[in-house]
């Protein structure tokens, strides 16, 4: 797993940190993500109906989209840690 910082303007390319883990720690972890991924979901299923009913404010459809971006980062988690775990 990496995290690539782009903010860092005076450097010629971006930063990048790598965070390592064992398989031990993974499966610890896995419960943890797991729950979080769900409560994420749940909210953006709420803003999501609310964004197809078409009667979604800005600040709701801003939120949508937050939890979306929340939700594919924490799905790409899994989807890692599953690999990782086979």
């Amino acid at each position: 797993m990496s995290y690539i910082d782009n903010t860092r303007r005076s450097l010629n390319s971006p930063y990048e940190i790598t965070v390592c883990i064992t398989k031990e720690e993974c499966k610890v972890l896995l419960p943890f993500i797991e729950k979080a991924c769900k409560e994420v979901k749940l909210k953006y299923d709420k803003y999501e109906d609310i964004h197809e009913s078409g009667e979604a404010t800005e600040r709701q459809e801003s939120m949508r989209q937050r939890f979306f971006d929340k939700l594919s980062g924490l799905e790409n988690l899994l989807s890692s840690i599953h690999t990782i775990l086979k």
